[in-house]
């Protein structure tokens, strides 16, 4: 088990993370959504034990996060916030130089990962792509098997297919039950894959509760496009609020589950759907009927 318990950790100017109480179970993926400085990073660097509170504890299994950092690290796959690997090095070079830091002697599994995710381990990080730089973080992070993971923003660079994949790696990973911690920037992508989700902003936890139930009140906007312009005025007159319409493209706005929309949308000569991402202060509002602390 993950646990928070009264974690507070101050900086200057009255940033950080306050008061955070909260687990995270075995075989379960867990979110914490918040804006660039809400304190995502800081959470995770906590449970590293790279930094000490200012009051409270975080511990995993049992062990302190702080006290216990050196033996619980064997049992973390950790991918950090804006990664920074060997740029003289291969990725296979650097992912087998991390397997024997850490005694694995068979490295299916590792390149087993890279392989899904399209990752050219031969090409020299230098001359990587941030998204490759990014799957080579990912495949670190889970090649020793760990049962706690702990993931930065790990759909961070990643294009639609390679985020469908992550999305599956870490579904994988749950079925085997381990608990997975991950940051995001968007409630979206935490719908992806998680059970429960924390919002964040400015270090406080405003919301905390299953996705399910997130997923029930949330407002997702599409943005449609049509065959025509006369086919996007026909399907105006569906029951659905729409935000926008020009020409033949028209953003529908919708609560809950989609299988009415989808059904709508078969009626009509549609060309494209795309999600439209909400804003972290429209979700929230969404969510919670209020607004995110000023």
């Amino acid at each position: 088990m993950i646990r928070f318990k009264n974690l507070t950790k101050r900086y200057g100017g009255g940033n950080g993370i306050f008061d955070f109480s909260f687990e995270v179970e075995e075989g379960e993926v867990f979110g914490l959504v918040g804006a660039e400085g809400a304190g995502k990073t800081t959470a995770l660097r906590m449970l590293m034990g790279f930094e000490e509170p200012s009051k409270g504890r975080c511990a995993i299994n049992g062990k302190d996060c702080v006290k216990q950092a050196a033996v619980l690290h064997r049992d973390i796959g950790y991918l950090p916030d804006k990664i920074a690997l060997p740029a003289a090095l291969t990725g296979r070079q650097f992912l087998c130089s991390n397997a024997e830091l850490r005694g694995i002697r068979n490295r299916e599994h590792l390149f087993q990962a890279a392989r899904k995710l399209d990752l050219d381990v031969d090409e020299k990080i230098d001359n990587m792509t941030s998204a490759d730089v990014q799957k080579t973080g990912i495949v670190c992070a889970l090649m020793h098997n760990p049962p706690v993971i702990l993931l930065d923003n790990p759909f961070r660079n990643l294009d639609s297919r390679a985020r469908s994949i992550l999305v599956d790696l870490i579904l994988e990973e749950k079925e085997k039950g381990k608990m997975v911690l991950l940051t995001a920037n968007t409630v979206d992508i935490a719908d992806l894959t998680c059970d429960r989700v924390g919002l964040l902003d400015k270090g406080n936890m405003v919301y905390l509760g299953d996705i399910e139930n997130m997923r029930e009140n949330m407002y997702r906007q599409y943005l449609v496009q049509f065959g025509s312009s006369r086919a996007a005025m026909e399907f105006s007159k569906e029951p659905f609020e729409i935000k926008s319409m020009k020409d033949r493209n028209l953003v529908v706005s919708v609560q809950g589950e989609l299988l009415p929309l989808l059904q709508a949308l078969a009626r009509h000569y549609v060309t494209s759907v795309e999600p439209v991402p909400l804003s972290l202060e429209e979700t929230f509002a969404h969510i919670y009927g209020g607004d995110l602390y000023a």
